[in-house]
């Protein structure tokens, strides 16, 4: 699991007013307007205080190959830091719908056979954990956003956010697919908590690996954030 965006800070701006010649009480201090670089920091800086959070991924237009000639299109499940996942992936492989569960703990990796449903090593490991760590992949979508701008705040998750939009260069996500196309253009959305910074939404668009689809979406929903939860990894062999 790797690292994230460095600190920033607001200043307050005070307002003095006079009338008549008389001078009357400064104004309550007013927060300066953050700018889009200011609030994707930010939201980068809570992330790596998370401890555990729920996420869904889900893509249309296309999957993403992942192991054993599965394509994943949706993925759900918990992390827990340091290094605990479990999750739930839904995708095709041999011409068939499949479902398969996948728990990671530290450097053990466990999955199940999408036929037998037996929990197995899987014969690759993917970079799935580093995907989706706060500290990491979810914080290297931030860090290497150019070009920043704030949209219309929204409601998601039924709390009021920050709506940012800017792009990512394929290239910059390498380190946590494990490969990438070289120099495509990838249109990034995040919807951050304007009281607590956290991310509770991030939209991809475009292809990251050249064996994508053009035009693939991906979506990412945060939640739960901090709450407990219990990662174990299963018995080789056992039936999930």
């Amino acid at each position: 699991m790797r690292r994230i965006i460095g600190v920033l800070s607001a200043a307050l701006i005070t307002a003095a007013v006079l009338m008549g010649g008389c001078a009357k009480p400064a104004s309550p201090p007013s927060p300066t307007a953050l700018t889009a670089a200011e609030i994707f920091s930010r939201g980068g800086d809570k992330m790596q205080t998370i401890n555990s959070f729920k996420f869904v991924l889900d893509q249309t237009g296309g999957g993403t190959p992942i192991t054993m000639g599965i394509e994943m299109n949706k993925a759900s499940g918990d992390v827990v830091r340091p290094d605990k996942l479990q999750m739930t992936i839904n995708g095709t492989g041999m011409g068939l719908s499949l479902e398969v569960k996948l728990v990671t703990v530290g450097d053990k990796t466990l999955m199940t056979n999408p036929l037998s449903g037996k929990w197995e090593v899987p014969p690759d490991q993917f970079k799935v954990l580093a995907v989706f760590d706060p500290g990491t992949g979810i914080a290297a979508i931030m860090k290497q956003v150019t070009s920043p701008t704030k949209l219309a705040d929204e409601q998601m998750g039924g709390v009021l956010c920050y709506h940012l939009k800017g792009s990512l260069l394929s290239d910059t996500l390498r380190p946590i697919m494990g490969s990438a196309a070289q120099g495509v253009a990838i249109s990034s959305e995040a919807w951050i908590g304007k009281d607590d910074f956290l991310v509770r939404h991030i939209k991809l668009e475009g292809k990251i690996t050249e064996t994508e689809k053009e035009g693939i979406v991906r979506t990412l929903d945060l939640s739960d954030f901090n709450e407990v939860i219990t990662i174990q990894l299963p018995e080789a062999g056992a039936a999930a």
